[in-house]
């Protein structure tokens, strides 16, 4: 109920009708507020909610309408400006993960290019119809098509792979433990 005091204080219990009373007065203004912090409609409807929610809870603690505007545009206010930062946490961390990636997308990206070059190398050092052999199955082909494409039979690829191997493996046995360092530096 409320009454007019000769202070022009309006004295008020906040019973269930009068708490409607506020919502209905107070919620699209108070959207209006934390709109101005948060410039999103949602966000700025739940924390006006919120303060409402808090409001009912802590009922019994106003005498006076002009406590309980207070209290509401306060609370508002200091959730918008703790969403603002919970927000700007959430960037930030954002953020960190996206140089993170970048820098291992970075990283990825040298530990593929520097693996491809000294194999390519070690490839280029096998005989020529080895070498492309290599050539072909590192471009994905198979047996099959590499045959087809070199005129041999794919027995011969076959065996031919089989040498490759062998070689490449004494070609690339000082790199061994580099890759291993350097694909395990990656992870």
């Amino acid at each position: 109920m409320v009454t007019e005091t000769s202070y022009t204080l309006i004295s008020i219990r906040l019973n269930e009708q009068e708490f409607h009373n506020i919502f209905d007065k107070y919620y699209v203004a108070l959207c209006l507020f934390a709109n101005q912090y948060t410039e999103n409609e949602e966000t700025s409807a739940d924390i006006v909610q919120d303060s409402f929610a808090k409001l009912w809870q802590i009922r019994n603690d106003f005498f006076y309408l002009h406590q309980v505007k207070a209290f509401l545009y306060t609370a508002v206010r200091n959730k918008a400006l703790n969403e603002l930062e919970h927000s700007k946490v959430v960037f930030e961390y954002a953020q960190k993960i996206i140089e993170k990636k970048k820098d291992s997308f970075f990283h990825d990206a040298v530990v593929e290019e520097e693996t491809y070059r000294i194999l390519a190398e070690a490839i280029d050092k096998l005989p020529n119809q080895m070498k492309a052999i290599m050539q072909l199955a590192m471009e994905g082909k198979k047996n099959a098509e590499i045959a087809e494409r070199l005129n041999v039979s794919v027995e011969t690829v076959h065996t031919l792979k089989k040498m490759a191997y062998k070689k490449l493996r004494v070609y690339l046995k000082e790199y061994y433990y580099f890759l291993i360092l350097f694909y395990m530096s990656s992870q």
